[in-house]
């Protein structure tokens, strides 16, 4: 049975891979500190493993008979904005465990970058303006140098915003709390403005476990820019939907070009069309209000 090893993945994005991979019949074993294993709402569903991504140790014995690593590890860009050194710790400095361990086994690496290694200058050359931005970037160059050096395959992505079920963290969070929050009819503000791209969890999660369970070459990096809309067209599609109209947004616009354009997506991973605005709001209602499972 192919087994999947999630480093850092008890979190928003990362709990929709596992998912994705258990429906697929692949075995997920999830990598994180005790306080993410702690909130998983279905410990027995997974394999979980106590470790950190910038303990080599840790991520080498957690990768032992698993046939892909998918690397989600990491803090976002206002917390890597408040603590600088933290940031390279986590998001550079544990990267190279990571790839270190795929070499070991021979194993391909499927790992999560950001819309953010854009500034909003150019929609082509990656410039970025956050410190989130730029460690970002520097793992793509890791990919590439162990692709190179090692021949340790691996796929990046480069999501603008992600939205859906679950506990969303940082600035891009917006989205996904105010669904949650129309539910509960509370108040929220989206802390950002203006036209962003906006991408479903759930297509993030399929691809990075497509590329985890099919053959893979080089170092492949994809921008997804999902459904690029104005954030009035978002909120009033949460209304239409809710019947709630008390989320506000408020902030400038994030430090990514408006219009980005989606790579195409290679042949080898398979179809993936990007979730509408309207499409992904209704499947995240959907998940939040599911029956619990016993």
């Amino acid at each position: 049975m192919t087994q999947v090893l999630l480093v850092g993945g008890t979190g928003f994005i990362g709990r929709r891979c596992a998912a994705m991979l258990a429906a697929q019949g692949v075995t997920a074993r999830i990598l994180d500190l005790p306080s993410g294993l702690a909130r998983m709402d279905q410990p027995s569903a997974f394999e979980l493993v106590e470790g950190d991504v910038t303990d080599p140790e840790s991520i080498s014995r957690a990768s032992e008979d698993c046939d892909g690593i998918i690397h989600l590890a990491g803090i976002m860009t206002l917390d890597c904005a408040r603590n600088p050194v933290k940031a390279l710790d986590l998001n550079i400095k544990g990267s190279p465990n990571v790839f270190e361990a795929a070499r070991q086994r021979s194993i391909p690496v499927a790992y999560l970058s950001s819309a953010g290694v854009f500034g909003p200058s150019s929609a082509v050359h990656p410039e970025p303006l956050t410190l989130y931005g730029v460690t970002k970037l520097a793992v793509e160059c890791i990919a590439r140098v162990y692709a190179a050096d090692h021949g340790v395959p691996s796929l990046g992505l480069r999501p603008y915003v992600v939205y859906g079920p679950g506990e969303s963290s940082g600035i891009a969070a917006g989205p996904s709390i105010a669904i949650a929050a129309s539910l509960r009819r509370e108040p929220a503000t989206i802390r950002f403005s203006g036209r962003v791209g906006f991408v479903h969890v759930d297509d993030v999660a399929r691809l990075l476990a497509a590329a985890t369970t099919r053959p893979m070459h080089g170092a492949t990096v994809l921008t997804m820019s999902g459904d690029t809309r104005d954030m009035a067209e978002f909120t009033s599609a949460l209304e239409q939907r809710t019947g709630w109209s008390r989320i506000s947004v408020e902030g400038p616009p994030l430090r990514i070009p408006a219009e980005l354009a989606s790579d195409p997506v290679p042949a080898w991973l398979g179809e993936h069309r990007a979730t509408t605005i309207e499409a992904g709001i209704d499947a995240s209602i959907s998940a939040l209000t599911a029956p619990v499972e016993a």
